[in-house]
């Protein structure tokens, strides 16, 4: 019984939104106390206890929570799960361990590069995470395969001869969990991480990564 309480259940708010994901025991917590409905659950696996029966709770949505939990720090993680786990050099997908966070303008070139250049990659002070450090923003950072990382180098890309295949920008919400398509698929929970056309439901505090092209924003 332990294995099954420690389970995970997509928590979603009160309109139907994926805000994060908890445990099983968590869920059966927030449903016996009346804080939440359940919305899909696993009739094959009841919890069962002298007073209660109910199916596995795989989503439960909170009945008084309306909002997202949003998290727009920047941090190299946040940059590749931003960029869908997809180089904005090539369009490969990869797995973490193959991807890095490029600096569009490098960071040993950031200071000698010419300003009306570097301008659009610039974020006001009050953005930085490190003022010492410029460099580290939204807007100066993409996700790359770790052949182009270092195929670019410090080389600008105006250098290279090609740009990137999107623009780096500022996200309004961060999700605080990744989950992969194909986790997500076997827990049931594609119907609340995509939209009927297929593509990530946004604003969301869980979002799954690896979705397929035809799936993809």
């Amino acid at each position: 019984m332990t294995g099954v309480l420690v389970q995970p259940t997509l928590l979603l708010n009160s309109s139907f939104l994926p805000v994060s994901v908890i445990r099983v025991m968590e869920a059966i917590c927030l449903l016996v106390t009346s804080k939440a409905d359940l919305i899909d659950g696993d009739e094959r696996e009841p919890i069962r206890s002298q007073r209660l029966s109910i199916p596995l709770p795989r989503v439960v949505r909170l009945l008084n929570f309306n909002g997202i939990p949003s998290n727009p720090a920047w941090s190299r993680l946040k940059v590749i799960y931003r960029d869908d786990m997809t180089c904005a050099w090539c369009g490969k997908r990869g797995r973490m361990e193959e991807l890095d966070c490029d600096h569009i303008i490098p960071r040993s070139r950031w200071h000698v590069c010419p300003p009306n250049l570097r301008r659009a990659y610039e974020v006001p002070r009050v953005k930085l995470q490190n003022i010492a450090a410029p460099w580290n923003s939204w807007m100066n950072t993409l996700a790359a395969c770790r052949k182009c990382n270092a195929a670019k180098g410090n080389l600008y890309p105006w250098e290279m001869g090609h740009r990137p295949l999107w623009s780096p920008y500022e996200p309004e919400y961060v999700p605080s969990i990744i989950v992969s398509f194909e986790r997500a698929k076997n827990l049931g929970w594609l119907d609340y991480l995509l939209t009927r056309r297929g593509t990530l439901v946004y604003p969301s505090g869980v979002r799954a990564v690896g979705v397929p092209s035809r799936k993809r924003i």
